[in-house]
């Protein structure tokens, strides 16, 4: 049974049962559904159905925050059960962490470094993902990681930079082992504050990525403004000890 099949019999069932709500949700669909197939002068595969469902939902989604933002709340929760009545027939939604998963192998296997690499990842991912994820999700994972990667890789950079320069340090025997001590400690310490930087920026990623997805749910926005928060103040540490320490190296 297709899916314009499965659609068209739910919608009898719910004629039958005599819900309302169900039957006029299935109703406007099956409409939509008819209008499509008249544009196109054919008939929709599961796929195009699956489309036109989306951007139902998609409405709704924006008509659900526009009544909340009127304080009409009866509206915003009707249209929130006619989301709950088109879902079912989306593919079922993955999680943040698989989503993660899938947009993390596409960085490795295209060996993305940047931003500058978001369209080839977003489309590699888009493929995989088949519709369990909506674009705007995708693009922010994707987002969120090549930017974590970015300061991975500057980090990484700079501890060469640090690295060559102690090498050089070594090489001259005319400093004294203990301003070496002192001078290698400081730039392995600049170091483990760059990769704490990349943790912190990370949970203010994490953080707003969360918050934003939370459909204002105060329990997950609690959590998330804390990472938020927790990801902030890490940063402005890591800043200030990463000024000094270096302030110290050029000194020495």
């Amino acid at each position: 049974m297709n899916l314009v099949d499965q659609i068209t019999n739910e919608m009898k069932d719910a004629m039958k049962q005599k819900n309302n709500a169900t039957l006029s949700t299935l109703r406007l669909l099956r409409s939509a559904i008819k209008n499509k197939e008249i544009d196109l002068q054919e008939k929709l595969s599961d796929d195009a159905v699956i489309a036109v469902i989306k951007t139902q939902v998609k409405q709704l989604k924006e008509s659900v925050d526009a009544f909340k933002d009127a304080g009409r709340d009866e509206m915003a929760e009707s249209s929130a059960k006619e989301i709950d009545v088109l879902q079912k027939y989306l593919p079922a939604q993955m999680s943040d962490e698989d989503l993660e998963t899938i947009v993390q192998s596409s960085i490795n296997s295209l060996g993305a470094t940047s931003k500058a690499d978001m369209g080839k990842v977003m489309g590699a991912s888009m493929k995989v993902v088949a519709g369990r994820a909506d674009g705007t999700r995708v693009k922010d994972v994707v987002g969120r990681l090549l930017a974590v990667l970015t300061l991975v890789v500057v980090g990484n950079t700079m501890m060469v930079t640090d690295v060559h320069a102690a090498i050089e340090l070594i090489g001259d025997t005319s400093m004294s082992t203990s301003f070496f001590e002192v001078d290698m400690a400081l730039r392995v310490f600049r170091v483990l504050l760059l990769w704490a930087g990349v943790f912190a920026v990370n949970s203010i990623l994490h953080g707003g990525f969360h918050y934003m997805v939370a459909s204002m749910r105060d329990n997950e926005h609690i959590t998330a403004w804390k990472k938020m928060t927790t990801g902030f103040v890490g940063s402005i540490v890591v800043i200030a000890l990463f000024s000094i320490t270096t302030v110290f190296i050029e000194i020495l």
